[in-house]
């Protein structure tokens, strides 16, 4: 969070745009696979759906992305009590290892949880006390294989930066939806080379409702993750 926040509010952009200068940001974190990264934004139009697949798990065992979530501490817990009172279902698109689905199985036993994600980790965090919560499907967000307004709840985090059509994954997302939807992403500027695999980005509050388009849904910004919550 820390190194985000120094790169998109204190180094200058003239740097930012200077691939050796990233490339010695970017070696400590990730390496021999610094180049990777570097790449991914030029390359990413022109991708197949197996090659981005096979280029996030050639980073899966770079230590950075091994945390647990990329949701700060505040949005986890705000997320946590806004569905604490809901029953029912509940879908994790790109719920990653199910770090989120765990913590709401902790939080909130009275929901059945779901997750989906195009390329899970090997080590899934599905169990609790070495039983079998959750369950977790290999699926596409823009192209979730469930009927319509299958989940009570439905939730996507820092998800949307990384997909080829947001959009397209925002309507997937609302059509699965029957009583409440959370979106979240990361406010974050646009720049060639960033030490993620974002392809899109949401540096203001008034893009991401732009972008969401829901006028009666709630918007918050929590501390960089720009949240939007509706209920339908």
């Amino acid at each position: 969070m820390i190194v985000g926040y120094v790169l998109d509010h204190i180094i200058p952009p003239i740097l930012r745009e200077f691939r050796f200068f990233m490339y010695l940001v970017l070696l400590l974190p990730y390496g021999r696979k610094t180049k990777l990264v570097l790449d991914f934004k030029e390359k990413f139009p022109f991708m197949t759906d197996v090659e981005i697949t096979e280029y996030y798990n050639q980073l899966k065992t770079v230590p950075l992305n091994k945390r647990n979530t990329d949701l700060n501490k505040k949005s986890l817990a705000w997320i946590l009590e806004n569905i604490s009172t809901m029953t029912g279902t509940v879908l994790d698109a790109a719920c990653g290892k199910g770090y989120l689905l765990s913590k709401i199985i902790e939080s909130n036993p009275n929901l059945q949880c779901h997750g989906v994600d195009f390329a899970p980790p090997d080590e899934i965090c599905r169990y609790v006390d070495g039983r079998l919560f959750f369950d977790i499907k290999i699926a596409d967000i823009a192209e979730l294989p469930f009927e319509d307004h299958s989940f009570d709840v439905v939730l996507c985090t820092h998800a949307l930066e990384h997909v080829r059509n947001p959009k397209k994954a925002l309507d997937e997302l609302i059509r699965v939806t029957r009583q409440r939807l959370i979106v979240v992403v990361p406010r974050q500027r646009e720049y060639r080379y960033t030490g993620d695999l974002h392809v899109n980005f949401f540096p203001y509050m008034y893009s991401f409702k732009r972008f969401v388009g829901l006028e009666n849904a709630m918007y918050l910004d929590i501390k960089g993750d720009l949240i939007c919550c509706m209920d339908f």
